[in-house]
C-alpha cells in the first residue's frame, strides 16, 4: 500500500502579536486547532522564553513561529515537549542545509562549532485528566545572516515536519526521540552549575537526559538528582 502524504499544514500568520506561542494557544484552547496547525508570527511584541527570559534578537532577524501538539504523553511526561521541540528544530535546520547544531538542555539550540545559540524553544503545556492534552512549542530563530521569505518559509516547513515526525513516534513511547536528542546534546557528560528556581544552585556531572525529560545530574559522591525543566533558572557549563 502507497504511503499517503500528510495532510496540508494548517498556517495563520500575523504581522504583529503578543507573541506566535499566545497565538497557537488561544487557537488551540478556544477552537481546537488540530496537531501541527502553526502560526507564524512577524513581530512580536512580547517574545519571552523559558521563566520569562527575552530573546534578545530584534524581530526583523527573527523567525518566531508556533506549533500545536497533540502528543501521546502522560501528566508525568510533561518536560517531554521541551526535548521533542529542541530535537525537531535541530534536525529541521538539518534537513533545510543549514550549518550543524547541536542542543543543550533545556531550551537552546546552538552552533556546533561554537555553541552560540541559534535558536531557543519554549514549551507550554496543558494537562487533562492523567495525560497531556496540548502543547505548544514555540521556535525562534536568529536569522541574522539573513531572513528572506524563501528561507524563512524552508524552515517552518522543514522544522514543522520533524515535529510532526518526532511527535508521532511518542505513540511508541520517548526511546527513539530520546536517543537521538541524547547524540546531539552538549549538555551531557559536562560538568554544570545549575542556577536553580528561586534560588540557590546545584553541581555535578551531566550524566543524562531521563525518559521524563529531566536532567539526570551525578554528584562527585554518585548520588543522581533529577532536575525538570522549570527548576532551572540557568545552565553554566564548567568543564
Amino acid at each position: 500500500m502507497t504511503d499517503q502524504p500528510p495532510p496540508p499544514r494548517e498556517i495563520r500568520q500575523y504581522e504583529a502579536a503578543v507573541s506566535a506561542g499566545a497565538m497557537a494557544l488561544a487557537w488551540a484552547n478556544l477552537e481546537q486547532a488540530p496537531g501541527g496547525a502553526t502560526v507564524v508570527v512577524a513581530h512580536e511584541v512580547s517574545p519571552l522564553g523559558r521563566l520569562g527570559q527575552p530573546w534578545p534578537v530584534p524581530a526583523l532577524s527573527t523567525l518566531a513561529f508556533a506549533v500545536v501538539l497533540r502528543p501521546a504523553l502522560s501528566a508525568e511526561e510533561a518536560d517531554v515537549p521541551w526535548l521533542v521541540g529542541a530535537l525537531a528544530v535541530a534536525e529541521g535546520l538539518e534537513a533545510a542545509g543549514e550549518p550543524p547544531v547541536r542542543v543543550a538542555w533545556p531550551d537552546d539550540v546552538v552552533d556546533a562549532g561554537n555553541a552560540t545559540t541559534r535558536a531557543s524553544i519554549k514549551a507550554d503545556v496543558q494537562l487533562g485528566p492523567g495525560k497531556v492534552r496540548v502543547a505548544v512549542v514555540t521556535v525562534r530563530l536568529d536569522l541574522s545572516d539573513g531572513a528572506d521569505a524563501a528561507r524563512r518559509n524552508v524552515l517552518v516547513d522543514a522544522i514543522g515536519a520533524q515535529l510532526d515526525r518526532r511527535t508521532a513516534e511518542l505513540t511508541d513511547g520517548v526511546a527513539g526521540p530520546l536517543a537521538a536528542y541524547e547524540k546531539l546534546c552538549i549538555t551531557l557528560g559536562r560538568n554544570l552549575k545549575l542556577r536553580m528556581v528561586p534560588r540557590g544552585e546545584l553541581r555535578g556531572h551531566a550524566a543524562a537526559v531521563d525518559p521524563l525529560g529531566r536532567l539526570e545530574l551525578r554528584s562527585a559522591t554518585g548520588m543522581v538528582e533529577r532536575v525538570s525543566v522549570n527548576q532551572v533558572r540557568a545552565v553554566e557549563i564548567l568543564a
